[in-house]
């Protein structure tokens, strides 16, 4: 991220700064040192992180299962991290500059946990900041989140932020069989936490229910409708795999009932009583979690009246 490389450069300026400066350059007291060194253990607790992740994201990609550290463990092994080349440096200019006294590592230990917290207010503003200018724009990487549906085909939810600080997300769902992937857009969450409750049908296929749209989701066509009712009547509409901004409800035209979605107008199929004794499976929020969490366990959403 943007925010990420100006952090980075600001750090090595002001690491830089003592070395310019000819009366700071000389001068190599161990507050002097960690004037130098603390900059760039914040360098390295910004890239041991970003590599955790990277580690991390290969891994759930190679394995095709969501693969995550411990917050205590990410947070132990980047600040292990941070010693290691704030203290690497300190070693490497005593062996090469000399010290004027006998090196000792805690003055910038003392620095780099007296500037964390400011450090982390600055680098959330920042990236606040910056990611209002192109606000308009704005659109993170794609996040998977690996389902366990018992199907033979893997399938990944796949989000992406579409603002900066305001719950927006596109969504869409990965299928890969055979080392073939295919992915199908889900309509815009225009505002709200992601909540999906995912329940198993009796004829194999799935329904994925969020606040607002109720999907039919067929893993072995790698086929995904809306669901939406019409006179007591439940009927499926398959979703264009296109951007969509724009929906109609259901009408019928000469008998037959029809949804526009963005500039098509798609027939609608009647799948009354295809949600007769389904089953809760799991639901999908910052993760996969099992039907072992119950399905009311997520109290604060609230699921909206199908029409």
């Amino acid at each position: 991220m943007l925010s990420d490389i100006v952090t980075i450069v600001l750090l090595l300026v002001f690491a830089a700064v003592f070395w310019i400066i000819p009366k700071t350059r000389s001068a190599n007291g161990n507050w002097m040192i960690a004037l130098k060194t603390f900059p760039l253990g914040f360098i390295a607790l910004i890239l041991s992180d970003k590599l955790l992740g990277a580690v991390c994201c290969f891994i759930s990609e190679y394995r095709m299962e969501n693969i995550t550290i411990p917050f205590w463990s990410e947070i132990v092994i980047t600040i292990a991290a941070a010693f290691v080349v704030m203290i690497g440096a300190g070693i490497f200019i005593k062996h090469r500059w000399g010290t004027e006294k006998r090196y000792n590592p805690l003055p910038s230990v003392v620095l780099f946990f007296a500037f964390l917290v400011p450090f982390m207010i600055f680098f959330v503003l920042l990236s606040l900041g910056l990611s209002l200018l192109s606000i308009k724009d704005y659109r993170s990487d794609w996040y998977s989140i690996w389902l366990k549906l018992g199907t033979e085909d893997h399938v990944a939810f796949e989000q992406q932020s579409i603002h900066p600080y305001l719950a927006e997300y596109n969504y869409r769902l990965r299928f890969v069989r055979d080392g073939k992937v295919s992915r199908r857009l889900l309509f815009v969450n225009t505002g709200g936490k992601t909540h999906f409750n995912i329940y198993k049908l009796q004829d194999g296929r799935f329904l994925f229910r969020d606040k607002d749209w109720d999907y039919l989701v067929d893993v072995s066509k790698q086929d995904v409708s809306v669901l939406r009712t019409l006179d007591k009547r439940l009927y499926a509409i398959p979703v264009p795999n296109e951007d969509v901004n724009s929906w109609s409800g259901l009408y019928k035209i000469d008998g037959k009932v029809y949804m526009e979605v963005g500039s098509e107008k798609i027939p609608a199929n009647d799948v009354t009583g295809i949600l007769d004794r389904m089953k809760y499976i799991g639901c999908i929020r910052d993760k996969f979690y099992s039907a072992e969490v119950p399905e009311g366990a997520f109290r604060e959403i609230k699921y909206f009246q199908r029409r």
